[in-house]
This record gives C-alpha cells, sequence and structure tokens, in this order.
C-alpha cells in the first residue's frame, strides 16, 4: 500500500495545533479534550489494515527533555537523547497489551543502549482500548500523563538517573518488528520514509497548556510499499490538564 496523506494534512495539522484546544470531534458533555476526565491524555492509532499482533509491535515515543529532538528511526545516532517514554501496543497468544516504558540513559555512559524498563501503572492510570472504531485498524490507550515521572531514582552513585519531565514534549510513531528491548526494528513511522526517516518535525505537546489539546497527525506521503497491518495512517493525541487556571496574562481563546 501507497501513503494516501500528503502535504494538505500537514497544514491541517499545523493549524489543530496553533487552535488552542479545538477538537476533531464534539465531546460528552461535562468532558475536556478528547473527551477526557482532567488530568488524563489519549493517543489514538489508526493503521490501513487491521493489526497484525503476531509480526508488529506498535509504539508512540516520546521525549519529554525539552532538547528539541523528535524521537527518529536512528536513535544510535543520536545516542538515544529523543528517546523518553513509550506506550507499546503488542500481542501474545491471541491476545493484546498495552504498557509504558521508559527509556533509562546512563549518566556514566552517555552513548550506551538506555535500558529500557516497564513503568508500573494501575488500571486508572493506563487504560488500553484495542478496536476503538470497530475494525480494528484503531486502538486507543488513555493515560495520565503523571506515570511518566520515571522508575524510582538510584541512590547517589548509581550509573542511571530519571530524565526530568518538561511540559513540551515531541514524539513520533513507529512500527517494529516484535523485539523486546530498546533494539527498535523499524517497519513504519510518521515520517516521509516511513522506517528510515530522519526528516519528521514532531508538533509540540505543551500538556501545561491551560485549556489542553486535541492534535491529529497524518502519515506524510511516501511511494513506499509497507504491509498495511503496519502502515501508519495517523496519531491523535488529545490533553486534558488536572487543574487549569485563569492565566495572570489573557491567553488565547480555548474556542
Amino acid at each position: 500500500m501507497i501513503r494516501k496523506f500528503g502535504f494538505t494534512f500537514v497544514v491541517i495539522t499545523a493549524f489543530i495545533v496553533a487552535a488552542c484546544g479545538r477538537q476533531v470531534t464534539p465531546n460528552p458533555p461535562n468532558s475536556g479534550p478528547g473527551g477526557l476526565a482532567p488530568g488524563f491524555m489519549s493517543v489514538k492509532f489508526d493503521v490501513t489494515a487491521p493489526f497484525n499482533f503476531s509480526s508488529y509491535r506498535y509504539f508512540v515515543v516520546f521525549n519529554t527533555t525539552e532538547n528539541g529532538q523528535t524521537p527518529l528511526t536512528n536513535p544510535q545516532q543520536t545516542n538515544w537523547s529523543a528517546y523518553s517514554y513509550a506506550l507499546e501496543v503488542g500481542g501474545s497468544g491471541g491476545g493484546t497489551f498495552a504498557n509504558a516504558y521508559e527509556f533509562l540513559h546512563s549518566s556514566n555512559c552517555p552513548t550506551c543502549v538506555p535500558a529500557y524498563l516497564p513503568l508500573l501503572t494501575t488500571p486508572t492510570q493506563l487504560q488500553y482500548i484495542p478496536n476503538s472504531n470497530g475494525t480494528g485498524t484503531e486502538f486507543t490507550i488513555v493515560f495520565q500523563p503523571l506515570i511518566f515521572n520515571g522508575v524510582a531514582t538510584p541512590s547517589p552513585g548509581a550509573s542511571t538517573t530519571p530524565a526530568p519531565v518538561l511540559p513540551n514534549w515531541l514524539f513520533n510513531a513507529f512500527t517494529t518488528q516484535p523485539n523486546t528491548n530498546a533494539q527498535l526494528t523499524f517497519v513504519d513511522s510518521l515520517g516521509t520514509f516511513g522506517p528510515t526517516d530522519t526528516t519528521f518535525q514532531s508538533p509540540n505537546l505543551n500538556i501545561a497548556q491551560h485549556c489542553g489539546f486535541d492534535i491529529v497527525t497524518y502519515a506524510l506521503s511516501s511511494n513506499l510499499q509497507i504491509d498495511p497491518p503496519a502502515q501508519i495512517v495517523s496519531v491523535e493525541i488529545a490533553n486534558n490538564p488536572a487543574t487549569p487556571k485563569p492565566p495572570a496574562t489573557p491567553f488565547p481563546s480555548c474556542d
């Protein structure tokens, strides 16, 4: 399958980013962006054909360090500096699952592959909806951003330290082969060149934005032949802040 989306959708995405909290679809009463309760984010991940969890894993990777780097398909070349946390969806034995992970970097070895550590979450903190559009081509994860506070900080003198989580996040989405560690084998990404793309620029996700946001990012056009269950169509990320406060200075309208 050849991607069906191109520059027009990039413009639309940029407009949605600029519109403070503008929604793609109407929300339920008494809810925020994306239909979310306060203090929650959501990710909707869409592919061209029904997911193949026996052959692929599906990732949304976040950079929470504010170093300006989008997670790309060349993490080894950038010492994994754009990889902070991930939501991973896979399958085993006929079932599917979603987990949150931290890429825990070593302060003693900046060029080393980070440890890929699961984050312990409760069903309230992370909720997985495996077939959220009824056609097998979309899953949704609803989660609290606070799960990305990282694993417990090691004792003094230890070799690893969790990266700080700051308000402005960058992200990318990937389909990979079903590896079980941080050594990802990419099959597709949101960028033009799919599994080898190093040009994609993430929209900014400001999780502190007082009115929240709902951003759809479509995969860019390419002539790549990608297996339809692995071919990413779009990722929608919404955020409803926990305690929106009246700003000290006027903000743009959320309407």
